[in-house]
């Protein structure tokens, strides 16, 4: 009996940590209010499309408050290597989106960046170019970060966090700070690997990223690109696009993510269209949606729970009688 008491009671230890960990586990019934950064088209893999109008209607830009019920939800286009453009050091920072999550309730969360659809594609031929191929494998990527405090206070580019453009789609940067950040970085910021801006504006480290493009590169930290860290994920949903997902622990506090696309060999980035003199291709963008949710608790958890707390209450009556 003092074995299976012993067992029990790990068992139980085990069950208590999983329900701590995912407190803010309870489904999601709200959004924080979306945002469109243009009007425009998406286009679906079979050429049918659907028009969208701007909507920002978050006054203090992609700021966004997620937890035990509400999820945070955004939506944007991505030029096809903003996340990892080696050319420039370490992406076209102009062209990455940067969204601030709030995290209301500690525990486990998902992140997903899934690919929408094209964006106002141009399909047919001219005189300069081909038709447009409608090519789905644009490859979405991002990184977030835990900040110190509640909000990104730097101010190394034009456009200062503190006013109602930022964090937008081209917010935090601007052409000449190209080499001041880091936002496919697999390390933590530091003032020697080109992430001063984030390490200036309060960043803490690196929580984890995903990427669904080619990994095994290094980026001008000099670190290893992979696919992701712990608990990242990518394939295809079933809108026939990518995603990128990473599900990891979030203690209440602020976050920053770097959200783009991960086409860094230029090779089968998404929609393109061919030049017909010199054969170049220049590739199109797509929509996405970023979305930031608690992850469930499973049912069976509480049930489970239940069980053995019954099973020990039953053991301690047991006892009581023997006495």
């Amino acid at each position: 009996m003092k074995h299976v008491k012993k067992a029990v009671a790990q068992i139980l230890t085990g069950t208590a940590l999983v329900l701590t960990a995912s407190h803010a586990g309870a489904v999601s019934v709200s959004s924080s209010p979306e945002t469109f950064a243009a009007t425009g088209t998406i286009t679906d893999i079979n050429g049918a499309t659907t028009t969208i109008g701007t909507s920002l209607n978050n006054a203090n830009g992609h700021i966004y408050t997620v937890g035990a019920s509400q999820s945070a939800v955004y939506h944007d286009y991505t030029t096809v290597k903003s996340w990892a453009d080696l050319a420039i050091d370490l992406g076209w920072m102009h062209n990455v989106d940067w969204v601030q999550i709030n995290v209301t309730d500690s525990g486990t969360y998902n992140i997903r960046s899934q690919v929408l659809g094209y964006r106002n594609i141009a399909t047919a031929a001219d005189a300069t170019n081909s038709a447009t191929v409608l090519d789905n494998s644009i490859h979405p990527a991002f990184s977030i970060w835990s900040l110190a405090g509640n909000t990104f206070t730097s101010s190394g580019s034009s456009n200062n966090p503190t006013t109602v453009q930022s964090p937008l789609a081209y917010g935090y940067t601007s052409g000449g700070n190209n080499s001041t950040m880091g936002f496919n970085q697999v390390a933590a910021p530091s003032a020697t690997n080109n992430s001063k801006f984030l390490l200036a504006g309060g960043v803490n480290g690196i929580v984890g990223y995903s990427n669904s493009g080619v990994s095994g590169w290094y980026n001008g930290n000099g670190d290893l690109v992979g696919s992701g860290s712990a608990g990242a994920s990518s394939g295809t949903g079933a809108n026939g696009f990518l995603y990128a997902d990473l599900t990891t622990y979030l203690a209440a506090g602020s976050y920053l993510i770097a959200s783009g696309g991960s086409c860094v060999d230029v090779v089968d980035c998404g929609p393109y269209r061919t030049n017909l003199t010199t054969g170049a291709k220049s590739w199109g963008t797509g929509w996405y949606e970023l979305k930031v949710a608690a992850v469930p608790v499973p049912g069976a958890v509480w049930l489970f729970g239940s069980a053995m707390a019954g099973m020990i209450g039953f053991g301690r009556r047991k006892q009581a009688l023997a006495a």
